[in-house]
């Protein structure tokens, strides 16, 4: 599986980072630390992609794309393992899911159903997974004691493998 995903400043990266941190050591679930998932928010995924062809359109769009401000506002869940922090779904984080989706369709080997998808996806970050239901409490008291609304700035656009995670070209974003 591929996935495009946004990256962050060091200073929100580090915010981030510490959430993951902190909901790791309380619930022992490494996961997110052992396979070195860095803060993210993905955009668009494809199971397999013409690999070429995809980042010299992402060398192209990235050109267009500018950095832009990101406001996490809640902490949730994807029952029964996930736990992340959301942004609001701004015209910035809009526009770019539109665009990397249609380059996505585009260049898309195998086209699966995706939750990525404008209108169907919902922006998050995620701090934990493959969580326990006890892992997923002890983690939500944990990001409820110590999340704050907070905004942050994205600086780089990722095209990921997953399972395991592997940054295939990542660009950096021009200033606005």
């Amino acid at each position: 599986m591929y996935l495009l995903s946004l990256y962050f400043d060091k200073e929100t990266e580090g915010l981030l980072q510490k959430h993951i941190e902190r909901v790791a050591v309380k619930t022992g679930n490494l996961y997110m630390l052992d396979n070195r998932i860095p803060p993210h928010i993905t955009i668009a995924s494809c199971r397999d992609i013409q690999e070429n062809k995809f980042i010299a359109e992402m060398d192209r769009l990235s050109e267009i794309w500018k950095q832009g401000i990101v406001d996490w506002v809640s902490i949730g869940s994807f029952k029964p393992h996930v736990l992340f922090v959301t942004p609001v779904l701004n015209a910035y984080l809009h526009e770019l899911c539109v665009s990397a989706n249609k380059i996505i369709d585009q260049n898309c080997e195998i086209q699966t159903p995706s939750r990525y998808q404008p209108f169907e996806w919902f922006p998050h970050t995620t701090i934990a997974q493959t969580l326990t239901e006890e892992q997923m409490l002890k983690g939500f008291r944990v990001l409820q004691a110590n999340f704050e609304p907070f905004s942050g700035r994205v600086v780089k656009v990722g095209l990921a493998q997953s399972k395991p995670y592997r940054d295939v070209r990542i660009w950096e974003l021009g200033k606005k």
